[in-house]
């Protein structure tokens, strides 16, 4: 089975005869506080096509709930969301690709690490980890970090703090791992890729 991919699914809700703007997709249009074209309708979650992730869609719920009934008034950020694709090995990201970051940062210096955890290297499994750590050159700031291997999702969830955080790299460096695990080679990684 391969399931790549959500589209909204709004065509039979007649959103157009009122006068709700749609995307190509069929998402419905809305700006940063989740309202769409007509004022008194608001979306969040798959329906708007931002991210379709479960627990954006509940951090867009809680702040519509907040902004309308309870006099709080806030908006969801869509940078630096983790996420992970639970396959074998799995897969977890968080902040900017390579590629987005030359084409917001400019100049950026990329750490990676490609090796055999510990716990695998004892028991004789073959499997491989690979991390990757994106970095502002100007700034140092990490601005992406990329995993694939075991345990990707858990350990990208720590990592989305630092980055939402402003970490930099030097931060990283800063930062005693906990051995032996896979995640101490995110702070242990000294020697940008050439």
């Amino acid at each position: 089975m391969v399931a790549t991919g959500r589209v909204p699914n709004t065509a039979s809700l007649g959103l157009e005869t009122v006068g709700v703007a749609m995307g190509p997709r069929g998402e419905v249009i809305v700006d940063e506080t989740s309202r769409s074209s007509v004022d008194s309708i608001y979306a969040v979650g798959d329906v708007t096509d931002r991210v379709n992730l479960t627990p954006v869609a509940i951090a867009e719920g809680h702040a519509f709930a907040d902004s309308l009934y309870g006099g709080r008034p806030r908006t969801v950020s869509h940078a630096n969301i983790p996420s992970a694709v639970f396959t074998q090995p799995p897969i977890a990201s968080v902040g900017l690709t390579e590629e987005e970051a030359r084409a917001t940062c400019g100049e950026v210096t990329i750490y990676t690490s490609h090796f055999r955890a510990m716990k695998y290297t004892l028991s004789g499994r073959r499997e491989r980890t690979y991390m990757k750590l994106v970095v502002d050159a100007a700034s140092d700031r990490v601005v992406g970090a990329h995993m694939l291997g075991p345990d990707a999702g858990e350990i990208m969830q720590g990592i989305g703090v630092a980055i939402i955080a402003g970490a930099t790299k030097a931060d990283f460096d800063a930062t005693i791992g906990i051995h032996p695990t896979a995640a101490e080679e995110f702070v242990t990684m000294r020697t940008p890729r050439s």
